[in-house]
């Protein structure tokens, strides 16, 4: 049956064609079921899908990659690092880390040494109090604080603040922001200058019990760089939400959509069950899909322990109504060429295998990196891990040169 499966979906790089959707459906049914999988939720997900481009598992990397240690951030007498939230890299190569421990960025230049630090923990223009996310656009950078509810712009030719602007002012002229959290969830600045804004809401408003799952919605709006809302773009499922006392989601078990956006802001989506990444135009409107039908890993307490969850979710493990396995997808980035980075989940729960592919969804190339090393930006030809000091115990960022070889 596997064989059956490989000869009907291995095709070269340059051969491999889409499959309309009346093919697609008992094809996916034939390997789910060959697989044990179920299939029903499969074919629920994929029928009303357009555009939809099915690769084969056995694809040949085009090109081997291997990455050279090249330079370390927050390694330094100057910088203590509380805890690295974000990190964000500018065309010159500086790089900015985001520490809510302390609350503050940290400003290195490309060979890693310190600059400077800016803002500090407060509530004035310039100041933070929970810094979420980075983001570099236009030779500015934007620093979204999701308590305040705004975003500082920090001018990359001076690091002095440019402005501070208020996010969703009007969100209560929106009906479905009106149920929605105080906060937004996260935030994208457009090249445009416009923004896209994740408003978050529970799919209901009844009271939940202990370890009930819920859905979590997300829904993306446009802003306008005045921080207003200007209209609605598109609404999905975005994580399942456990109550353990206080509502969030366990993405070790469950997982959560990811979100990625290109240089020309178009954004892809991918839910975690399964490698299905979607295309959208900056507006919010379908484009096409592309599909890896890879096996599931599953989902029992002696993987837990293999990938390093922690010991209290894994004594809560009986009482939650648990996925039988592991997400598919766990992250997936974009880097400055728009080539997609997607970590999936494999046998070995030490490591997650990433995939390089390019924005069609071919693969490049696949490797391997530890868990414990998440990759926070991949640009200008490197990539930039998180990792812990072994002899401080201490957070820093560590860049690697990216080395392509032809196979």
């Amino acid at each position: 049956m596997k064989y059956l499966f490989n000869e009907i979906f291995s095709r070269s790089r340059k051969n491999l064609r889409q499959i309309n959707k009346w093919m697609l459906l008992p094809l996916l049914s034939l390997f789910w079921g060959c697989n044990h999988q179920k299939n029903d939720q499969l074919l629920d997900r994929f029928q009303e899908l357009e555009n939809l481009t099915v690769y084969s598992v056995d694809a040949k990397p085009a090109v081997k990659i291997s990455f050279q240690l090249d330079a370390i951030y927050g390694d330094s007498n100057e910088v203590l690092i509380g805890r690295i939230v974000d990190v964000a890299v500018d065309r010159r190569g500086r790089v900015y880390i985001a520490d809510i421990g302390n609350m503050v960025l940290y400003t290195f230049d490309p060979d890693g040494k310190y600059i400077e630090r800016l803002g500090r923990d407060g509530k004035g223009p310039g100041e933070f109090n929970f810094i979420k996310s980075l983001q570099i656009r236009q030779d500015q950078l934007y620093v979204f604080d999701s308590t305040m509810h705004r975003l500082n712009i920090f001018s990359l030719d001076s690091l002095a603040l440019s402005k501070t602007v208020s996010l969703g002012g009007n969100k209560s002229s929106y009906q479905a922001l009106s149920r929605t959290f105080p906060e937004i969830r996260n935030l994208h600045v457009r090249d445009d200058g416009f923004l896209i804004a994740e408003f978050v809401k529970h799919a209901t408003t009844e009271k939940t019990q202990p370890f009930q799952n819920i859905e979590l919605l997300s829904l993306f709006y446009l802003l306008g760089d005045d921080g207003n809302i200007s209209k609605e773009l598109y609404e999905f499922t975005s994580a399942i939400i456990t109550d353990l006392g206080i509502v969030y989601n366990i993405k070790e078990f469950f997982g959560h959509v990811l979100k990625g956006f290109t240089s020309k802001d178009q954004f892809y989506l991918a839910e975690p069950d399964y490698f299905l990444v979607k295309i959208f135009n900056p507006y919010g409107e379908y484009q096409s899909a592309f599909l890896y039908p890879i096996n599931k890993i599953l989902l029992t307490p002696e993987t837990a322990v293999e990938a390093g969850v922690s010991d209290r979710l894994i004594s809560l493990m009986e009482s939650i109504n648990l996925p039988e396995t592991w997400p598919v997808l766990t992250d997936l980035k974009i880097d400055d060429q728009d080539r997609l980075w997607v970590a999936t989940t494999v046998d070995d729960m030490t490591i997650y295998e990433w995939w390089v592919l390019e924005n069609t969804g071919e693969l490049i190339t696949r490797f391997e990196w530890p868990r414990n090393e998440p990759i926070e930006v991949v640009k200008n030809e490197y990539i930039y891990t998180r990792e812990t000091n072994e002899e401080t115990g201490l957070q820093q960022i560590v860049r690697y040169r990216i080395e392509f070889e032809e196979v």
